[in-house]
């Protein structure tokens, strides 16, 4: 009996979304507070607004002297399409639309704490979600075969200490525990057992840990340098794959059946500084480098299934490095009004000769724009919108099991933009 290869749990977290709306390449998201979204997240690891420089730089909330608490959200906006000039589909199956939009809107929540202790160490907790997004292709488009939605959520806990070395310098360090929550679906081709199209749909979770590390420095009275580390985090993810519609002939090679699997997300480096050009004026800077070679090969294991079931095959994806750079500024408009707005440009890490229709993940540019109010000495209010343009992606891509009667192919190119509409309050108590 033929066997076929089906789509896979790490897939569902490595190919994350099409063209995401996410802040940096790939499927990670950088928008855990307001304050730094105004200036495109220029400065991030020198800046030490508000509480929520604990995510981005541990060392950075020695700068605050007070206990705070941040509560911020981000609205994403993502309008794509992708719009296919050929496609082939497994045998007997018609080729369906070739244009589909894959757009979504999503829901970004943050939260930070700091704790003075003394003079010199702060405790500090984020709560964040740094990868995620979920986009959704109509289920008769010509690609469904190689995939309809990708769905994943993260939830990122952060607790972070703090030490003022002395007037110059700080450094801090934290540990993250971090969940990921997974789903991906993709048309199977039932032809050739006597039957039509079914659905197969993977989901899992998994935890795994990981450890930050910072390092900010007065350089001179009017500029100040921030160096952050992110660790990489390995999750061990558990899940099912199950298939519906199923013709009886093949019943037990499409067995429904546990899975498991580990993938290694990236670590990250960023450098940032922040200089005052006069009283009114900062120029904010940043440049961060992101381990995406993590994602290279996943494999990975079903459990329980029968001795008749599809095994499931490695995936080769050949991910690279890639580099975000940003600048920024803040005008200080009055003593209760600060205006921002920034640029950044971010390299993608997925090769022209690996990009899929889960992701035609390609090189964008962010313009944002930003306004920060104090409201009395306790309050302040940030409100923040980003629009991101990814280069048109093009794909020609073929997968699947051409003697099982699953191969397909289809050539296109993805087009979109991202709106990113961000508040945050940070409350003094």
């Amino acid at each position: 009996m033929r066997r076929f290869p089906t789509r896979t749990l790490p897939a569902a977290v490595a190919l994350l979304c099409a063209q995401s709306a996410a802040q940096a390449a790939g499927f990670a998201l950088l928008e855990q507070n307001a304050s730094g979204a105004g200036v495109a997240f220029a400065g991030k690891a020198a800046l030490g607004e508000d509480a929520s420089a604990a995510w981005y730089n541990p060392a950075s909330t020695s700068r605050l002297k007070e206990r705070q608490l941040v509560l911020g959200a981000h609205i994403v906006d993502l309008n794509a399409d992708f719009n296919a000039t050929s496609s082939t589909p497994p045998p007997g199956r018609p080729a369906g639309s070739a244009q589909s939009g894959f757009g979504d809107m999503g829901y970004i929540p943050n939260f930070h704490a700091v704790l003075p202790y003394n003079s010199s160490v702060n405790f500090a907790l984020s709560v964040t979600a740094p990868f995620g997004l979920k986009t959704d292709y109509a289920p008769d488009w010509a690609g469904r075969f190689q995939g309809v939605t990708s769905d994943i959520k993260s939830l990122n806990i952060n607790p972070s200490v703090s030490w003022q070395v002395n007037d110059g310098w700080s450094v801090g360090a934290g540990i993250s525990a971090q969940k990921l929550d997974a789903k991906l679906t993709s048309v199977v081709n039932f032809t050739p057992f006597g039957g039509t199209e079914g659905l197969t749909s993977i989901e899992g979770a998994g935890w795994g840990y990981g450890f930050n590390l910072g390092v900010l420095g007065q350089l001179t009275p009017d500029t100040r340098v921030g160096v952050a580390y992110r660790s990489s985090i390995e999750h061990d993810l558990e899940g099912n794959v199950t298939f519906n519609n199923v013709p009886a002939p093949v019943a037990a090679v499409f067995s429904n059946s546990a899975l498991t699997s580990k993938i290694r997300l990236p670590a990250s480096f960023a450098v940032s500084s922040v200089t005052r050009l006069d009283p009114k004026w900062q120029l904010l800077t940043d440049a961060t480098w992101t381990e995406w070679s993590t994602i290279q090969q996943l494999d990975f294991q079903r459990n329980n299934a029968g001795p008749a079931a599809a095994p499931l095959t490695v995936q080769d994806y050949a991910w690279k490095n890639s580099w975000r750079f940003a600048v920024g500024g803040i005008y200080k408009y009055s003593d209760r009004v600060n205006l921002k707005g920034g640029l950044a440009y971010d390299l993608s890490p997925v090769p022209d000769e690996r990009r899929a229709v889960r992701l035609p993940d390609e090189d964008r540019y962010t313009l944002a724009v930003g306004s920060q109010y104090l409201i009395d000495r306790k309050t302040t209010v940030d409100v923040a919108l980003q629009f991101i343009k990814p280069k048109n992606a093009n794909v020609n891509r073929t997968e699947g099991n051409a003697a099982a009667g699953q191969q397909s192919s289809i050539t296109g190119q993805a087009d979109g933009q991202a709106v990113i509409l961000s508040a945050q309050v940070a409350y003094k108590f």
